[in-house]
Formats: C-alpha cells, structure tokens, sequence
C-alpha cells in the first residue's frame, strides 16, 4: 500500500497544491488521504492512481467548502504559498505543467468555486479525459464539460493569461535585483510594463499594503518609498519560484519575503510579495536542503 501511495504522492501534491494554495494543507491533506487508503481493500480497487486522484480531489473540495469564511475574511491580498523547487515534489516541474504552478494562474483558480476549479485542473492541466473527471468529483460528464466551457469563458473573459517565464524573463529578474540592491531605481522602472502591479501578501501579521497597486506611476511610487528599507541588513538569493525566476530575502536564517514575478514577453508585469510568515516557514528547509 505504501509503495502504491508513494508512487502517485507526486502528483497527488501537484493537485492539492493547486486546489488549496498552500504547501502545509497540501501535505495535510496527503495525510488525510493516506489513512484512508489503509483502510481499503486493495484486491477490490481497479486503480490505486484513480482512487488516490479522486479521494484527493475531493478531500481538497471539502477543505476549500469549510475554508471559504477564512478566505472572505483574509486581510488585504491572498497569494499562494510560495513554492521552490526543493519542495515541489509534483513532476509539474516538468515544462508542460510549469506553467500551471505561476502565482498569476493560481490567482485564477481562486475565481472558481471549489468543484470549478477540481474538474478545470484534472481536464486542462493534468489531461484527464470527461469520463474519468466525472468519476472523480462525482459530476455527470455533460456537467463537467460545461463547467469547463464556463471556465474557459469566464477565465479569457476576466483574467489575461501570464506570458511563460523565458530566458530573458531571468534576466529581468536578475536586471531588477542589481537595480535595486545598487540603489539605481531609474533603471527599475524601465524594466516595469505601463500596466504593472504589485501585490503583497501580509495576511494581517506584517505590514503590508491590503491591495494591489497597479499602473507604472503607482507601482513607481511603492517601490521608491520601500525599497531602502526592505533590502536593508539583508541578503537576497535568486531562486525560481512557482516555477518562475524570483528572489528570496532572508536574514537570521528566517526567510522574510519572497518575490515572483509576471512578465509580458520584454518587460516585468506583476510583482508578487509573500511576506505573511505563516506562508515562509517552510521555505527555509527548502534554501538548506538546495545549499
């Protein structure tokens, strides 16, 4: 049983992360799932993978449905977990499901209601057929495939879709951290979209501004005042994250931001900054365990 669960826990993660945006409830829920597993007759179960696919997926439901009231009343902007590479155990490290890892297609997901958001996921990223989703949430086929028409509707017709990090995506990264390390914030703005944003995820813990800030003159003025003393006594480590070049701020051994970013093909359209540190602990294992 155990060698059955280990072999799909990749996966079984890559979906619970995408549902519920968090790496603790992410592994809470594989807990969860993998008590429920012992207690199955294996010789009457056709497919481990399937069981295990669907018993997750639904576990991640049930959270999102019973979280909802936290959601509503989280302070200023909700952003994922942060996500580096040491703890991305999903094989969507792999370039076809990368993409579905960056903060601007999570932040989609949360558009959709939970069972929206499950059958959206197992069809469009992990290439399920209708049959097998419907099986899995529940939902009759016809009623899987509208759902997913409906996302795709409402998704082209809310939310512009993030252009794939690149290897000039880096070097804006990069371009933008000896920018702002030397204190050069000209050049920092000539590397931002007209219609950048920034959003910043204190959670209500540490300060943080509670909305995202957009349009260049804006976002111009938000780093201008911040930035002396968000990089002051510390040391920033360039790093991807959600499957995209960002950068990590740590001192102390307590990792204090993390930043990714969108880009638009040549310029940087959105910053992403964790800074609730319920969303950071479990990024410093991660920077050990990488050296």
């Amino acid at each position: 049983m155990l060698a059955a669960f280990n072999r799909h826990r990749p996966l079984l993660f890559g979906i619970a992360y995408r549902m519920l945006g968090r790496v603790s409830e992410a592994e809470d829920t594989l807990q969860e799932v993998w008590l429920r597993w012992q207690k199955q007759d294996i010789a009457r179960i056709q497919s481990a993978k399937a069981w295990l696919v669907s018993a997750t997926t639904r576990q991640c439901i049930d959270q999102l449905r019973s979280a909802r009231r936290q959601r509503e009343d989280y302070y200023g902007v909700w952003l994922p977990e942060p996500l580096m590479p040491a703890t991305d155990v999903d094989p969507a490290g792999a370039a076809e499901l990368a993409d579905s890892l960056s903060m601007a297609f999570m932040l989609m997901l949360e558009t959709l209601g939970p069972p929206e958001r499950a059958v959206f996921l197992l069809r469009e990223v992990f290439g399920y057929d209708y049959g097998e989703v419907a099986g899995m949430v529940g939902k009759s086929e016809a009623h899987c495939r509208q759902i997913v028409r409906r996302a795709k509707e409402h998704l082209q017709a809310n939310v512009k879709p993030p252009a794939p990090p690149t290897d000039r995506a880096r070097r804006l990264v990069e371009e933008f951290l000896a920018a702002a390390e030397s204190g050069d914030m000209r050049h920092v703005l000539t590397l931002l979209a007209d219609d950048s944003a920034v959003y910043s995820d204190g959670g209500g813990k540490v300060k943080a501004v509670g909305r995202a800030i957009r349009g260049l003159d804006h976002v111009s003025r938000f780093l201008l005042g911040i930035w002396p003393r968000f990089m002051a006594g510390v040391k920033p480590r360039l790093i991807n994250i959600n499957g995209a070049p960002g950068f990590v701020v740590r001192s102390g051994g307590q990792v204090h931001y993390a930043l990714s970013f969108e880009f638009d093909g040549e310029r940087i359209r959105a910053i992403y900054i964790v800074c609730n540190p319920e969303k950071l602990g479990h990024l410093s294992a991660s920077l050990d365990a990488l050296g």
